[in-house]
C-alpha cells in the first residue's frame, strides 16, 4: 500500500480576497507553482503548474471567482511508468467533456517529451495515455489550440539542438486529442539578434476579434541569472502566417517580481487576464517561482495586447502557516518527496508521530531519505519534536538536491551541525548531549538562506544556539541552496547508521511560521 496519501479529508483554501483589478500584479496562489495553466469549465477555473522533481504530481485548483483557490487534486501520485524526472510545464484542456493534461517529463530514454493524461473530473485524478510526441533531442511546453474543429498542438522545439534556431512548432492532433496525426509546421521562430536571443517557449494562444495572439516567453526562465519576458505575436489561422508586435517584450522584471512568464490566458467578465510565474525579488534566488496573475489589456487602435503594471498595487505575498501534528492516517498534501530520491513510500503517519525509514534503494544520497515543503515566504520559522530511541542520523533539513543541502539533526546522543554543498560534506559542529531524550529543533530563516539554528531539551521553554566552527557564526549562510529548476525545500530527514543498522526516524511535530 502507497504510504504517501492524498489529504482528500480537508478543502485547503489558499487564495485571498483581493480581486484582480485593472494594473495589478498579484499572486494567485501561495507557494511555488511555475509555469502555470488556466482553464474555464462551466464558470469554474482549473490552475496547475510545474512539479519538476517533485512527486506529488502536477497539483490541480479550482475557484468560482480567481480569488479564493481550493486544492483538488494531484494529477498523478506515482510518476507515470514512461517517465523518470522533470515534469514540467502541464497544460490543461477541456474537450467534449474531457478534462486533459498535456505535460512535460524526461523519459527512460533520458529525453524530455511530452505526455498526455485525461480525467472526467480531476478530483478522482487523471489516468496516463502514455507519450504523446518526442521531437529531436526535446519536445517540451505543450500547448492545444482548436480551430474549424481541429485540434492542434504546440511545442517548443530544438531548445538542445546545436546550431538550429529554436523554433515554436505545431501539428494536427486526432479527434480524441490523443495522437499527432499531421505534419510539424513553424509557428514562430526566435531571433537571435533580440530580446529573443536566449530562445522562445511557454507560448499559448488567444483568439479576439478575427486574430489568433500567440503569448509566448524568451531568454532564460530560471535561477540566478533568469531574463525571463514576454512578448506577442498575432495571425489569421494558426499555420501562420505570424508577426511579432514590434513593441515585444510587453512583460519585463520589476522591482516586486522577476523574470516574468511562461503562461496562459483566461477571459472572466469580458476581461482577459494572463496567469504565469516569476521569482519574488524577496529571497530571490532562494525561493521558487510563483503564480501571478495581471489583467491582458487591449489597444483599441491597434489591436495589440499590453500590460500596465502598477507597481504600487502588488498586493500581500500570500503565506500560510503550517502545524503538523501527524495526527491524521495520511500525510497533509503539502509534504513532497524527491523523485530520484523516491523517499514519500517510506514515510507514513503512526499512533500521532511521523515514520520515516532510510532504505537501501535510496542508496548514494548523504542523507538518505528526506521529505520536504516548499515554503511560500522567504523569512520564516520551522521547528520539529523528534525522538532519539536509535542511533540513526535524523533531524531537520534545507535541500534543493542530493548535493545541496544543510541541516541540524541528531546522531545518537550527538547533535550534528552538516552542509552539503556541491556534494562535498562538512561538519560545521558536533555536541555531545546528555540524555537528548526528546529533542526539539529550531531554524529561524531570513532572506530565504540566513539560517540560524537551535535546540530545545525542555520542548521549546527554553532554546540553545549552535554555531558553525568554521567562523564561529550563528547565523549559517545557505548559499548552496539556490537551483535552476526549483526553490529550496524544508522538512525532515533520516539516514541510517551504518554500525546498528538503525534506520528510522520519529517526528512529533513539525511547524513552519511565517513573518
Amino acid at each position: 500500500m502507497k504510504e504517501l496519501i492524498f489529504l482528500g479529508c480537508c478543502a485547503l483554501l489558499l487564495g485571498c480576497n483581493q480581486k484582480p483589478v485593472p494594473g495589478t500584479q498579484r499572486q494567485l496562489l501561495a507557494g511555488e507553482l511555475p509555469d502555470p495553466s488556466i482553464i474555464e469549465v462551466n464558470g469554474t477555473y482549473y490552475v496547475t503548474g510545474s512539479s519538476n522533481d517533485w512527486g506529488p504530481f502536477f497539483p490541480i485548483y479550482k475557484s468560482e471567482d480567481l480569488k479564493t483557490w481550493t486544492f483538488v487534486n494531484y494529477t498523478f501520485m506515482e510518476r507515470p511508468s514512461w517517465t523518470m524526472s522533470s515534469y514540467w510545464a502541464p497544460e490543461l484542456f477541456y474537450h467534449e467533456g474531457t478534462f486533459y493534461n498535456y505535460y512535460t517529463a524526461r523519459s527512460k530514454s533520458g529525453t524530455s517529451a511530452i505526455g498526455v493524461a485525461v480525467s472526467e473530473d480531476p478530483k478522482n485524478g487523471f489516468i496516463d495515455k502514455g507519450m504523446l510526441l518526442e521531437w529531436g533531442d526535446e519536445a517540451i511546453d505543450a500547448f492545444v489550440h482548436e480551430e474549424d474543429g481541429r485540434l492542434y498542438l504546440t511545442w517548443k522545439a530544438y531548445g538542445l539542438t546545436r546550431d538550429k534556431p529554436i523554433q515554436i512548432l505545431g501539428a494536427r492532433l486526432s479527434a480524441d486529442g490523443l495522437k499527432v496525426e499531421g505534419e510539424a509546421f513553424e509557428v514562430v521562430t526566435a531571433e537571435a539578434d533580440s530580446w529573443e536571443r536566449g530562445g522562445i517557449e511557454g507560448q499559448c494562444i488567444v483568439e479576439r476579434n478575427g486574430f489568433l495572439y500567440l503569448i509566448y516567453s524568451g531568454n532564460a526562465c530560471c535561477g540566478k541569472n533568469c531574463d525571463y519576458q514576454v512578448g506577442v505575436a498575432r495571425s489569421k489561422s494558426i499555420k501562420g502566417p505570424w508577426e511579432k508586435f514590434e513593441g515585444n517584450p510587453i512583460l519585463v522584471s520589476n522591482a516586486n517580481w522577476k523574470c516574468p512568464g511562461h503562461g496562459t490566458a483566461v477571459e472572466s467578465d469580458n476581461k482577459w487576464y494572463y496567469v504565469y510565474h516569476g521569482y519574488s525579488t524577496k529571497g530571490f534566488p532562494y525561493m521558487g517561482r510563483s503564480s501571478l496573475i495581471s489583467e491582458l489589456k487591449w489597444d483599441d487602435d491597434t489591436a495589440w495586447p499590453f500590460f500596465d503594471i502598477d507597481q504600487g498595487a502588488v498586493g500581500e505575498a500570500l503565506k500560510y502557516d503550517i502545524h503538523d501534528q501527524f495526527d491524521s492516517n495520511m500525510l497533509g498534501r503539502w509534504w513532497l518527496y524527491n523523485v530520484p530520491n523516491n523517499s514519500s513510500h517510506h514515510a507514513k503517519t503512526t499512533d500521532g508521530k511521523l515514520l520515516l525509514t532510510d532504505v537501501p534503494e535510496d542508496g548514494g544520497k548523504q542523507i538518505g531519505s528526506m521529505i520536504g515543503i516548499a515554503p511560500d515566504y522567504a523569512d520564516f520559522t520551522v521547528t520539529t519534536l523528534l525522538n532519539s530511541e536509535n542511533d540513526a542520523f535524523k533531524g531537520l533539513l534545507f535541500y534543493v538536491t542530493g548535493d545541496n543541502s544543510l541541516g541540524l539533526g541528531l546522531k545518537g546522543n550527538e547533535l550534528i551541525l552538516w552542509k552539503i554543498d556541491d556534494g562535498v560534506y562538512t561538519e560545521l559542529n558536533r555536541l555531545r548531549l546528555e540524555n537528548p531524550g526528546k529533542l526539539k529543533l529550531k531554524a529561524d530563516v531570513e532572506e530565504g538562506h540566513q539560517i540560524t539554528f537551535q535546540y530545545s531539551h525542555d520542548t521549546g521553554k527554553s532554546w540553545s544556539k549552535i554555531t558553525s566552527k568554521q567562523d564561529s557564526s550563528e547565523v549559517i549562510e545557505g548559499d548552496n541552496l539556490a537551483w535552476w529548476s526549483w526553490g529550496q525545500r524544508v522538512g525532515l530527514f533520516v539516514n541510517a547508521d551504518s554500525v546498528s543498522g538503525d534506520n528510522t526516524a520519529l517526528f512529533e511535530d513539525f511547524h513552519l511560521e511565517y513573518r
